[in-house]
């Protein structure tokens, strides 16, 4: 049986997951796309076939089947050799999503050059630079190069009479000190050797004193071009800045609408379009990553002005559980898979 001319895998990672992902986008596969979901286990690389899953006639059912034409990532992390093989297998071209862990300050790195109004400033995380960041913005977040789901992000605050407060995932402190020197030690030891870097806080405007974002969902189309498909808002809990941890998600405009007029409202919807197709672009030109979508988390300050927080290579689709006209954002990657294979490979 010959499958690789049209078929289309999605890379998941590990078997329990098999029906799970592969159930959410067939519900939506207006592309007209097979469907294989498999994992990295699965490849067999000497006959160079997989054991993957699909359903046919309403039947879920395992088999092994050649190499997909198009290889579709939606298993998070970074396994380098994996990538590097399995893009040269079936062409890099017809492998999106292939990295979707993001190194934080590269991104920051390769926008900041074409997007600096709109990115707080973040430098790498050096103990002897800790105290000059917080001394010149007040506020600071330390994160880890590779970190998701506000995992290991820590904050910081200084006042005018120089206390220090850290916290984690809430602004109460876990830790109070005014001494310069065991707050740098403090943080050393909570950082560790994982690679870190220190970012500006952002006074983020509140709803009803609790923190939202605009995570900007950018995806290619059927014609392999860039396109927003919506904005959506996380709140957090009171009293948390993590929206990791959220207590619901929205459209955006519903929560832009209970804080600004309905012209404000428009104007910084087209921003935050803007911003995030300039940055689907430099991505495209300054970088390898073959990206089909990824997200653009975006906070307001007090005067409605967007700062990129930062990217997100793996958009996490549960979060569009109950959104209006959701089946877009799982039919996009198909479509843009189906552009893919009328391609030929390089």
């Amino acid at each position: 049986m010959t499958v690789n001319n049209g078929f289309v895998g999605i890379l998941v990672a590990n078997r329990a997951q098999r029906k799970y992902v592969l159930n959410q986008y067939l519900s939506h596969n207006t592309a007209g796309v097979q469907l294989i979901a498999f994992t990295p286990s699965s490849i067999d690389w000497n006959r160079r076939k997989i054991i993957g899953m699909r359903r046919i006639r309403g039947r879920w059912s395992i088999g092994r089947f050649p190499f997909p034409k198009v290889v579709y990532n939606r298993c998070y992390g970074s396994n380098t050799p994996l990538i590097e093989r399995l893009g040269a297998e079936i062409g890099g071209e017809h492998f999106f999503n292939h990295i979707n862990q993001l190194n934080k300050l590269a991104i920051y790195n390769k926008l900041n050059r074409w997007l600096e109004p709109n990115l707080p400033e973040t430098v790498p995380y050096e103990e002897a630079d800790l105290m000059s960041m917080l001394e010149r913005h007040k506020e600071i977040y330390i994160k880890p190069y590779f970190g998701c789901m506000g995992k290991g992000v820590y904050r910081a605050e200084i006042d005018s009479l120089g206390d220090i407060r850290v916290g984690q995932h809430y602004f109460a402190p876990k830790t109070a000190t005014s001494d310069s020197v065991f707050f740098q030690d403090h943080i050393r030891k909570l950082v560790g050797s994982t690679p870190y870097l220190v970012q500006k806080g952002i006074p983020i405007h509140q709803l009803d004193g609790q923190v939202f974002d605009i995570r900007s969902l950018v995806q290619k189309n059927d014609r392999g071009l860039w396109s927003v498909t919506n904005l959506v808002s996380r709140i957090a809990y009171k009293g948390s800045y993590n929206t990791s941890i959220f207590v619901k998600s929205c459209l955006s405009q519903e929560v832009l609408k209970k804080l600004y007029p309905p012209d404000k409202v428009q104007a910084i919807v087209t921003s935050i379009y803007d911003i995030s197709l300039r940055t689907a672009e430099i991505i495209d030109m300054e970088t390898d990553y073959h990206l089909g979508e990824f997200s653009v988390d975006v906070a307001l300050d007090s005067d409605a002005h967007p700062w990129i927080i930062e990217l997100n290579g793996k958009p996490q689709k549960d979060l569009y559980r109950g959104v209006p006209n959701r089946s877009v954002v799982y039919q996009r990657p198909l479509q843009y898979a189906k552009y893919l294979c009328g391609k030929r490979s390089l």
